[in-house]
């Protein structure tokens, strides 16, 4: 599933679409990125929404999930829920036309792929958003340079439409048809 930040009914496709892939198991986020980029902050910043909301999440803006700690922090997943749905969230480099798109797809993200990492892929479930473009040059800094209002405006939609998947999952909240 793929929305834009630009369709008034986002957060509801995206609640649609996360909605079917957890079904009834445990859900942990793993929102991944730092806060010493702008752009890469994506992830902590929907993990602070998140857990404010009262999910279970790793990497916040206070205690990021990053290529550094990534091995470590993933390990303590299984002791924190038994056998929870990893859906693992984080910020992605594309073309200029791709640019505040969010998608929602079955498997896990390769965090760092962008950049040229190679780290463990994560989750079961991903959720991305292109936060700028990807070009031949130095991507660490289109990362570092993009604004934080428009990381933080996505941020908030993925939240949103997160917390309306548990929500409406409890059966204590109905979201609007998309």
């Amino acid at each position: 599933m793929e929305t834009s930040i630009d369709d008034p009914y986002a957060a509801a496709r995206i609640s649609r679409a996360l909605g079917t892939e957890i079904g009834n198991r445990p859900v942990v986020f793993a929102c991944i990125g730092t806060d010493r980029s702008t752009g890469d902050a994506f992830g902590p910043l929907v993990g602070d929404r998140l857990r404010a909301l009262g999910a279970d999440v790793v990497g916040t803006l206070e205690k990021p999930l990053h290529a550094l700690n990534l091995k470590h922090r993933l390990q303590e997943l299984p002791q924190r829920r038994p056998h929870p749905l990893v859906v693992a969230v984080d910020a992605a480099l594309g073309p200029r036309e791709r640019v505040g798109t969010i998608s929602i797809r079955q498997g896990g993200i390769d965090p760092g792929r962008a950049i040229g990492k190679r780290l463990d892929s994560v989750g079961e479930v991903s959720i991305t958003a292109t936060v700028n473009i990807a070009t031949d040059g130095d991507r660490e800094r289109i990362l570092q340079s993009t604004r934080l209002f428009f990381v933080a405006s996505v941020a908030q939609i993925v939240a949103t439409g997160c917390d309306y998947a548990l929500e409406d999952r409890r059966g204590s909240r109905r979201v609007a048809a998309a």
